[in-house]
């Protein structure tokens, strides 16, 4: 298998609107991770073709595959126990179930791609490259269904009739209390610099400057090795084999 021929998935397009309206922002900035994780899944199918056996550098590989998957848990446990219920408790019981089961719905061969991973890094010598592709490909195409329907569930419209600016300024406060308490700042946020957007979003993550300082030129070279596979460099310049499946760029507000 050659780089050339690996089989990667577009990005979504952005959904319309201001980013900087919090209604708007609820179906952008969930774009944007989602990307995240489609951009990190593509780069870990690319470069599985060209990292070698035997080497560092396959070891630097699966750390960065762990810290993909990592972070799409720890979106998934956000969602189900702090986002869903926040808006479920402003708009209507129920409204947020098809998501949790979607979750479920590609969680068994997500799941036994991590633990492949796992299996992986405790022991390299069992590297197979076409193994581990084939099994993102046992959940992909469910992942980013999922990741695009998901969109449609936070119509800026609806949210804006039952929810107020200052529930959405409570629940971003603690919301950013629990990212303090279990993300790891020396590999949580570069995982999401290396699959960024610098075309349609520069401003995302939303971090405040200093820590943005900190996470691309101090912390980001704690773990330097693993971001290399990133799909973008730190400053999320898309590099020229996954330009392909970028979004549509959008008119920046």
């Amino acid at each position: 298998m050659t780089t050339e021929g690996a089989q990667l998935y577009h990005c979504l397009p952005i959904p319309d609107g201001d980013w900087k309206d919090v209604y708007a922002n609820q179906a952008i900035s969930m774009a944007m991770i989602h990307n995240v994780f489609i951009r990190g899944f593509n780069s870990l199918l690319y470069y599985s073709g060209e990292v070698k056996p035997g080497t560092k550098q396959l070891e630097s590989f699966l750390g960065y595959a762990f810290e993909v998957c990592t972070m799409l848990h720890h979106h998934h446990k956000g969602e189900e126990n702090m986002y869903f219920p926040f808006i479920e408790g402003k708009i209507g019981a129920g409204r947020m179930s098809e998501n949790v089961a979607a979750h479920e719905a590609f969680s068994k061969p997500f799941d036994a791609f991590e633990e492949l991973v796992k299996k992986l890094i405790a022991n390299p010598a069992l590297w197979d490259g076409k193994v581990f592709r084939d099994s993102i490909h046992s959940f992909m195409p469910v992942l980013r269904e999922h990741l695009a329907e998901e969109l449609t569930t936070l119509d800026a419209a609806e949210l804006r009739k039952y929810i107020t600016l200052k529930d959405f300024e409570e629940y971003e406060k603690v919301f950013m209390e629990e990212i303090k308490k279990t993300v790891s700042f020396s590999k949580g946020p570069q995982v999401a610099y290396v699959n960024g957007d610098s075309v349609n979003g520069e401003w995302f993550p939303p971090f405040p400057g200093p820590l943005v300082f900190l996470v691309k030129y101090g912390l980001y070279w704690v773990h330097s090795d693993m971001w290399e596979f990133g799909s973008c460099d730190k400053h999320k310049r898309v590099k020229a084999p996954f330009a392909p499946y970028e979004p549509p760029a959008k008119v920046q507000n």
